[in-house]
């Protein structure tokens, strides 16, 4: 049964608006910005600094994920999304009124700091609150949001920054978050997802190990993904990306060794080491590289090679917004009818991989529909991950281990987006290398997307073929 049951129709839609609302919000705030930094930086100053207005927001906002979503088990979904709310507008408004760029990139850590509660709790809170179709169309639409403001974002910010300031990338968050904060503080209960009792001691030396650790693999993967002035990337043994990388490695360790004695882990590590949940974990990582090479690589290659504007080049990679909008909410009805997930993932992973295909042989002379056609069949492919792996992994755990197992998930999620990132722009820059001609970036995007793309969801094939018999039965939290 719902645990709305009890509400009203009307107070459900509020709560689900305001739920999904901080959410948009939270997503598009990783990306609205890009398009915004030229102006923010001829107003600003501070150049060279550019990039860690991008970085300060997406660390804390991916680091504190699972923090959010253990520390709720124990004090209630509302109260640690009323904290990050509170935060993300805060920041929001500071960042509004930055004068130098030292102080919008203050702001925009504060913003991200808020943005894992509203990243991570609102998939949790859905889970908590609803059963079987319900839930799953509702973690479709959810996964759409991260599709569209991953798509939609760089052209929000740049109508924003082009029709009103830049200030105003800032400034919309809040009448739509005040609103969002109003409504969970009137209508969300207390009580809601907490199940932790306060007398176990909180995993600290977990949460700062964890934080260190994915903080210097982001920050060291986002130095590697932006070239120089003369269009070169740095290189993997520099202090500031191999170095930084390393070195999270090695702190990743320890927090796997820690994780091991506490008694409340921020991780749970039978997560991990359960062959059900662990390729879940894992599909979930690499799950959606398809989606984020082919934001990174296709408006670049629209714009380079065939001399479109920002905004056109943005407008033509929505092939890949509606295969992905399509398949998080068909797939997740599939998954819910058929009661097990790995059949459907499989199948969206096939899909990718022939749109990774189509882009094997990419070049300056292949039709806009071919291209098109790919796209649509990546975002096919990855929207089946992106809404199928959530039901899966709420599906397969308790419904205690909700919280833990859901910001695992989405923590893996970010990881696995910076990795694709990464990897996307190192097999961009080298396919350049490769020759000057007009035909190379349209050859350097198609080699780098096929790549990244089949890779992920080929990890995902392997992942999910390799589970014990019937591991991919659904058995907890049945339909309602």
């Amino acid at each position: 049964m719902d645990a709305l049951n009890s509400f009203s129709p009307r107070r459900q839609r509020l709560l689900l608006a305001a739920v999904m609302s901080g959410l948009l919000l939270a997503m598009l705030d990783q990306t609205v910005v890009g398009t915004a930094l030229p102006r923010i930086v001829d107003e600003l100053g501070g150049s060279s600094l550019y990039i860690w207005v991008v970085t300060a927001y997406l660390v804390p906002a991916t680091v504190s994920l699972p923090v959010y979503a253990r520390l709720s088990d124990r004090y209630g979904r509302r109260a640690l999304l009323m904290i990050g709310m509170t935060l993300f507008l805060a920041g929001s408004a500071l960042a509004a009124f930055a004068q130098d760029m030292e102080q919008l990139i203050a702001w925009r850590a504060l913003q991200g700091l808020g943005a894992g509660a509203l990243e991570g709790l609102s998939f949790i809170l859905v889970a908590d609150l609803f059963a079987g179709r319900r839930s799953a169309a509702l973690q479709g639409a959810l996964a759409g949001l991260m599709g569209i403001s991953f798509i939609g974002g760089p052209l929000i910010g740049g109508f924003l920054t082009d029709h009103v300031g830049w200030r105003s990338v800032f400034a919309v968050n809040l009448p739509i978050g005040i609103a969002a904060l109003v409504i969970i503080a009137r209508v969300l209960p207390a009580s809601i997802g907490r199940r932790e009792q306060a007398g176990t001691p909180l995993d600290l030396v977990g949460i700062t190990l964890l934080t260190l650790a994915v903080g210097l693999l982001l920050v060291g993967l986002t130095e590697h993904s932006h070239p120089d002035a003369a269009g070169n990337l740095p290189g993997w043994l520099e202090l500031h990306t191999g170095g930084l990388i390393s070195a999270a490695i090695l702190i990743a360790l320890a927090f796997l060794a820690a994780e091991r004695r506490a008694a409340s882990p921020v991780i749970p590590l039978g997560l991990l080491t359960d062959r059900r949940t662990g390729a879940i974990l894992l599909s979930a990582a690499t799950g959606a590289f398809g989606l984020f090479a082919v934001a990174l690589l296709i408006p670049r290659y629209f714009q380079t090679v065939q001399d479109v504007s920002a905004t056109h080049s943005g407008l033509l990679i929505y092939p890949l917004l509606l295969g992905l909008m399509i398949s998080v909410n068909v797939t997740g009805h599939i998954i819910v009818r058929r009661s097990e997930f790995r059949a459907p993932l499989l199948a969206g992973s096939a899909v990718a991989a022939v749109g990774a295909l189509g882009f094997a042989t990419f070049d300056a002379s292949t039709p806009d529909w071919q291209s098109l056609i790919f796209m649509a069949l990546i975002g096919v492919g990855v929207g089946a991950t992106l809404s199928g792996l959530q039901i899966a992994i709420q599906r397969t755990v308790t419904p205690a281990g909700i919280g833990a197992a859901m910001g695992t998930l989405m923590l893996l999620r970010q990881v696995g987006a910076s990795i694709a990132l990464a990897a996307a722009a190192t097999l961009y820059a080298s396919g350049l290398q490769d020759g000057a001609d007009h035909a190379q970036p349209a050859l350097a995007t198609g080699h780098a997307v096929f790549l990244v793309t089949l890779a992920g969801a080929s990890i995902v094939a392997v992942a999910l073929l390799t589970l014990p018999r019937d591991a991919h039965r659904l058995t907890t939290q049945p339909e309602a």
